[in-house]
């Protein structure tokens, strides 16, 4: 996985994700101010808290500093570490949950997935990913060893998760809770102690970051918007190999049905329903859902082609065997040569323009949101959004520069120094272009 990602990092100068320049900002924020609650330069004039978790930003920060590089230089360099890692920690628990032949082929099977082009993007996600099923299996011993030692371990790491990425906790307790509830109903043999301890600890490591914010603020949640997956979605997203195996290894899950089985069955089941919850009319990120879905169905596929090893013909599982590993290769250099920056050079090149030409005082207006956090990210300069939504308490009209049918009055209020239009949009009142490339014309007010 690690020479697999390295095709997409050494082939881009800058990193593959949009979502990084938030980070990156937020990095230098920290480095410049310390510890703190406040972003006075995304959804600027006016500011906002910071509500999202600052583990992997505080990562990028020391990383920086400690090897004495830029922040979007250290975030290219995570890449490669990050999609080895997730799929290194996924195989690890596997194999500790079943044998190295599940483990082995269950890691193969998630690099033949089309979310393979997620690893390796150098985001809290990924980062909250390699956690995740540590945290998941150790919340296993403590119920299979009957021992408040793994459910306190399993806690501690779910509240680093906490400390990570907001959506990755609420999808571990909510798998690790529906997993105690499937154990109640169906063995009648746990009591709830180990998940209170679990509980218990995750809440108090994250509530480290989350307690002082939340006293001080109290939280400003703003709903994404839906992003429904289709049928063909589902395909790509688990792979066609995988869905061949999962019956297999369903199968013999439901014959089985140890407390081991019952996690991986309740961990799928409980994220598909998630992933689906908008027919209920609640708004879902269902990719980033199935992202952490796709974990617990090629354990089953994985476990269908182990059950193929050990009781059927041999030459069968040869074949299967080499078929999935000639499948994850091919399919995970296809989907890394094919993913690249969500940043254009265009976009770069506004953003370096304000580095060397920006007055780092006047509010950036900008046609495309996008270009916002790559500009905050790299020349410091105020924008009026800024990437991520949450913690937003006041922003000025966007549309209102945008289309020219603002007053000096609304300038002076709102600070605006610079609008950023496409090529081709007209050039609004009481400004001159000063720079324009092939997709953007950079106005500066007065």
């Amino acid at each position: 996985m690690f020479f697999l990602a390295l095709l997409p990092t050494l082939k881009y100068g800058y990193p593959l994700s949009w979502d990084i320049y938030y980070h990156a900002h937020m990095a230098h924020l920290y480095l410049e101010h310390g510890f703190t609650y406040w972003d006075p330069l995304t959804y600027a004039p006016f500011g906002r808290p910071i509500f999202y978790p600052p583990l992997f930003q505080y990562l990028l920060a020391a990383a920086g500093v400690l090897f004495n590089q830029d922040i979007l230089t250290v975030a290219r360099v995570f890449q490669p570490i990050f999609a080895f890692l997730v799929i290194l920690s996924f195989t690890y628990t596997i194999y500790k949950l079943y044998n190295k032949c599940t483990a082995f082929f269950a890691g193969f099977l998630a690099m033949s997935t089309s979310l393979v082009h997620r690893f390796v993007l150098p985001i809290p996600e990924n980062l909250a990913l390699m956690i995740f099923p540590l945290s998941i299996y150790l919340y296993y011993r403590s119920i299979k060893d009957d021992s408040y030692r793994y459910a306190v371990l399993s806690g501690v790491l779910a509240g680093i998760i906490f400390l990570v990425h907001a959506l990755s906790i609420l999808i571990l307790v909510l798998v690790i809770t529906v997993f105690t509830v499937s154990i109640l109903i169906l063995k009648k043999k746990m009591n709830l102690k180990q998940f209170w301890v679990f509980l218990g600890s995750t809440l108090l490591v994250g509530s480290v970051w989350w307690l002082p914010l939340l006293l001080k603020y109290g939280y400003i949640f703003l709903s994404p918007p839906n992003e429904v997956v289709g049928l063909g979605g589902y395909l790509l997203i688990f792979g066609v190999l995988s869905l061949i195996l999962v019956p297999i290894g369903g199968y013999l899950i439901l014959k089985r049905r140890q407390v081991r089985d019952l996690l991986i069955i309740t961990w799928l089941l409980s994220l598909l329903f998630l992933a689906n919850i908008y027919l209920l009319g609640v708004d879902v990120l269902s990719e980033r859902i199935l992202t952490f879905a796709v974990f617990p169905l090629v354990i089953m596929a994985g476990l269908g082609l182990d059950y193929v090893r050990t009781h059927f013909n041999r030459k069968l599982f040869y074949s299967l065997a080499s078929l999935t590993v000639a499948v994850a290769i091919f399919s995970g250099a296809y989907y890394m040569s094919d993913t690249e920056p969500l940043v254009s050079h265009s976009e770069m090149d506004i953003a370096h323009w304000f580095k060397a030409n920006g007055d780092g005082q006047g509010v950036v207006i900008s046609s495309n949101y996008k270009l916002d956090p790559t500009i905050v990210a790299i020349s410091g300069q105020p924008v009026a959004t800024g990437g991520y939504d949450n913690g937003r308490l006041n922003s000025p009209d966007i549309g209102k520069y945008t289309s020219g049918n603002f007053t000096k009055l609304d300038i002076i209020t709102d600070k605006v120094g610079y609008i950023v239009l496409d090529v081709g949009m007209e050039t609004p009142p009481y400004s001159t272009v000063v720079y324009e490339n092939n997709e953007y014309k950079i106005c500066r007010i007065g």
